[in-house]
């Protein structure tokens, strides 16, 4: 079932960009599905849950260097190519503005360009430093050992220095303990605790801090995360949507969407990183190339069926074959002393 909602959130995303795109040549090219897919701005706090409840999932019992180099094997292959891919058309001039630079381009083949405070190549990467401040985050903590009492008291203080960070004013902290995604994050692993050892008080507890603290944030958000037709979604709406991810994520906790777990979901889990990598780039200048000839109403599903065959080509030509080997090679490299 994660591998559905993950699907699911990348296609709020990538229609949100389609949709709203300046490739059009005008605003508000679709009015009537605009009222749908503006709310895809949404799927990264999804994205963000399920990384929660799954990254935990995935630490537990392994040690640092096993868990690091799963991570690694797991987000570079597809990453580095789209960079690649994605940098050469930018030189070429065909999908944004900016030329980059050289250092650009290197930092961003590192996936640290953010800590380097070097503008990201794609605008969705910004999720991705996100991603990795948390996993370094269950890496020292899968150090120590990951046990249900010890993740009580990670959540907890990680809660705790949130607050501290926020009241204080204080950069460092908001930046290391990664403000945004940290109610999502935190929500996934307590409802992974809810999945694994049943429900308790102190695991619900953290999903309702969790909601409130996304909610405030959401709530108090300026400019607004989502804007349609110049105005700011009404906070009922943002309450709704926030709520509706939280409720998602619950039932999937306490096992209620198991029987909807198709094999065929495992394809759409696997298609949902390259499609979330590569869609907006290259949507962006088909969108461009093609709704001048065909009308926007054929370009749409068009391009988006070109940019899931893009998912599928990068899946099984570059992730396939390479992650298992990355995998291994990072397994006897930590193999090396011994």
């Amino acid at each position: 079932m994660l591998d559905l909602l993950r699907f699911v959130a990348a296609l709020g995303v990538v229609l949100f960009h389609f949709v709203e795109t300046r490739a059009w040549g005008t605003p508000n090219a679709f009015p009537g599905l605009s009222a749908v897919s503006v709310f895809g701005a949404y799927g990264v706090r999804l994205f963000f849950m399920i990384s929660g409840f799954v990254i935990l999932m995935s630490a537990w019992g392994r040690t640092t260097g096993e868990f690091a180099a799963s991570r690694i094997a797991r987000l570079y292959p597809a990453y580095w190519a789209s960079v690649i891919v994605l940098g050469a058309l930018a030189l070429a001039g065909w999908v944004t503005d900016h030329r980059p630079t050289l250092s650009e381009l290197l930092a961003n083949l590192t996936m640290l360009q953010h800590g380097m405070k070097i503008r990201d190549l794609e605008i969705v990467y910004w999720t991705l430093w996100q991603e990795l401040v948390f996993y370094v985050m269950i890496g020292c903590f899968a150090a120590v050992g990951i046990t249900y009492r010890r993740c009580l008291g990670f959540m907890a203080g990680w809660v705790f220095l949130l607050l501290v960070g926020e009241r204080l004013d204080i950069s460092v902290l908001k930046v290391v303990l990664v403000q945004f995604s940290a109610p999502y994050f935190i929500a996934g692993m307590a409802l992974f605790l809810i999945y694994r050892f049943g429900g308790s008080l102190l695991p619900w507890l953290f999903v309702g801090v969790a909601w409130t603290i996304g909610l405030i944030q959401a709530l108090g958000e300026r400019p607004p995360a989502v804007v349609r037709f110049g105005e700011a979604l009404g906070s009922a709406l943002v309450v709704g949507v926030i709520s509706l991810i939280f409720l998602v994520m619950i039932l999937v906790a306490l096992g209620k969407l198991e029987g909807l777990d198709w094999k065929w979901f495992t394809v759409l889990g696997a298609l949902t990183y390259p499609l979330y990598l590569f869609h907006h780039h290259v949507g962006f200048l088909l969108i461009q190339w093609l709704h001048p000839v065909l009308g926007n109403r054929v370009t749409l599903p068009l391009v988006l069926g070109v940019v899931l065959g893009v998912a599928w080509l990068v899946y099984r030509l570059i992730e396939v074959p390479l992650q298992p080997r990355l995998k291994s090679a990072l397994a006897r490299s930590l193999r090396a002393d011994t």
